[in-house]
């Protein structure tokens, strides 16, 4: 049985629009959802990206995680440079352990996303490949002139291709070269 909702054989087109009876598909997509939102709510801090601190992050990340490790040393080992009050040694701590307690979950997440996007484009792939070989058909068949509703079916699905190529960039015009410098007249000798 398949997960997909059919017309009912009637020739009416199958409703996927916002007022679509929900799916199996639109459940589980509810499911998982409210699981990543739990998820959310397990992460102590959690920090939703926001314009205002993204560009503060971004100047500091590719900073190596070995130089907190080696500052929590220093700072453990050097009184003097805990007494400077410009680094907080059990933020550092706490910080360093949820790092090293994360990075595999941001990997795990990474890949989980990786895959649901493939997942997602190659099962529309497969059907848009079946939409392209019924086009073809139907626009075969729709030549007919006692099959003018195949005719018109081809011309609806032609319309709602709309194939969006990707355009490469037009490269930038070359400069045009300079004109050369006009030859300067002969001098003749003063006498």
């Amino acid at each position: 049985m398949s997960d997909t909702p059919q017309s009912g054989g009637t020739g009416s087109p199958v409703s996927t629009g916002p007022t679509a009876t929900p799916t199996p598909f639109d459940d589980v997509a509810a499911q998982a959802s409210a699981g990543i939102d739990a998820v959310v709510k397990l992460i102590p801090a959690f920090e939703p990206r926001h314009a205002e601190t993204a560009q503060f992050v971004q100047r500091y990340q590719g900073f190596s995680i070995d130089s907190i490790r080696s500052t929590i040393a220093a700072v453990d080992a050097n009184p003097e440079l805990n007494a400077a009050n410009k680094f907080d040694l059990e933020e550092a701590k706490s910080t360093l352990q949820f790092l090293d307690a994360f990075r595999p979950l941001i990997d795990q997440a990474d890949e989980f996303r990786s895959n649901l996007r493939f997942t997602y484009f190659a099962r529309k792939a497969r059907v848009v490949a079946q939409v392209l070989q019924t086009y073809a058909i139907a626009k075969g068949i729709g030549r007919d002139p006692s099959s003018a509703g195949v005719a018109a079916h081809a011309k609806n699905i032609k319309r709602d291709l709309r194939h969006k190529a990707v355009k490469k960039p037009k490269p930038a015009p070359a400069p045009a070269p300079a004109p050369a410098p006009a030859p300067a007249p002969p001098q003749t000798p003063k006498q």
